[in-house]
């Protein structure tokens, strides 16, 4: 009888040691909805909200978002960044519409040099230097080790990008991952500590 209920005490014991991860697995959301939830993110979810691009974090296709603190805007260039943030709210101002749809394309491709198609977890991303296509067409260079992982635009003066030629008047700082991975439903979160430019 001893016996059985030591049996019975470690089956519970595994039971609630699976529980959480269950949980957890379960309660994964998509991309968005991560962001949103936690507050080291307003400005870059404020950016994709004004760009009308949530939609674009909620669906199955996997991505990884290198995704900018708080912080990284206050000590982003002032004015290269002043240009990307000054698009959306030219869009309310009563301008033409090809105005607004350039805009609108030029702010697009801004995020989405923040976004690379695919779900990368960091042991895939550590080791060597490698160069991933992100979702406007340019490159971005990760390198790192150790859980350290950086992040860089690899030839700004080079690189096509309907954003302009934002990368080419900015310091080539590499931005640096802040913490550890952030899965979601839909992909992979990485919080970075400066905006990226293509």
């Amino acid at each position: 009888m001893h016996i059985m209920h030591r049996r019975h005490l470690f089956a519970l014991g595994a039971g609630a040691l699976a529980a959480p991860a269950l949980a957890r697995a379960q309660s994964l959301t998509n991309l968005a909805d991560t962001m949103a939830g936690d507050n080291r993110f307003s400005r870059f979810l404020d950016l994709i909200t004004r760009a009308t691009m949530v939609e674009d974090f909620r669906q199955p296709q996997p991505m990884t978002v290198f995704a900018p603190v708080d912080d990284a805007f206050t000590g982003a260039p002032a004015t290269a960044l002043q240009d990307i943030l000054t698009l959306g709210q030219q869009r309310g101002s009563g301008g033409g519409s090809s105005g607004d749809s350039s805009d609108r394309q030029r702010w697009v491709a801004f995020i989405n040099y923040h976004v690379v198609p695919g779900a990368f977890r960091a042991s895939e991303l550590t080791g060597a230097d490698r160069r991933l296509r992100t979702r406007n067409g340019g490159d971005v260079q990760i390198s790192g080790t150790g859980g350290s992982l950086q992040l860089r635009n690899p030839a700004p003066a080079q690189q096509l990008s309907a954003v302009g030629s934002f990368g080419m008047n900015v310091q080539p700082q590499p931005a640096q991952v802040l913490g550890s991975e952030i899965v979601a439903s839909n992909g992979v979160i990485y919080p970075i500590s400066q905006v990226l430019f293509p």
